[in-house]
């Protein structure tokens, strides 16, 4: 630019930001129409996705209507599917016979793994513990090994196999 006066540089200089800022707003906006494109796709999709599910839950003599939604939640950040149930697995066939539930507390609290969430309550824990240990005996993978009578601890035993 040639050495002109001030305020004519100044204007001249507002006027190269105005013009800036206009070409990243174009480049945002096309990015916007992408998105928007994406989002009216995946709508459509999802709309004849109803549409289907509607009309095979018609045949079935149903109101579609009475179905309500689910919403998706994401997991908490930072936990792994599937790990604390693994862990467990683990502990059980490690033990290599029948082991309490107080004993696997403790096994994975010595993991000290931040990756499981869990609960600082030790009856919390415990009931966490039981809890994935009866899905897993539904299973037929872990057996009570005790009686189960009194307030006697309650001892578990793997008896599934050893895909290892």
């Amino acid at each position: 630019m040639a050495n002109h006066h001030p305020k004519l540089a100044s204007l001249a200089k507002a006027l190269a930001y105005r013009k800036g800022d206009f070409a990243s707003l174009e480049k945002r906006e096309d990015e916007l129409l992408h998105a928007l494109e994406e989002v009216r796709r995946k709508k459509g999709e999802a709309e004849q996705g109803i549409q289907q599910l509607s009309a095979l839950i018609e045949a079935f003599k149903l109101d579609p209507a009475d179905v309500r939604h689910i919403r998706t939640t994401p997991r908490k950040t930072g936990s792994v599917h599937g790990l604390f149930r693994g862990t467990l697995v683990k502990i059980l066939k490690e033990a290599r016979g029948p082991i309490t539930t107080a004993k696997i507390l403790e096994a994975v609290r010595e993991r000290n793994d931040t990756r499981i969430n869990l609960p600082l309550s030790q009856r919390d824990a415990l009931r966490k513990i039981s809890r994935d240990i009866r899905t897993m005996r539904s299973f037929g993978v872990v057996v009570r090994y005790d009686s189960g009578s009194g307030n006697q601890p309650a001892t578990w035993l793997w008896v599934g196999e050893d895909l290892e």
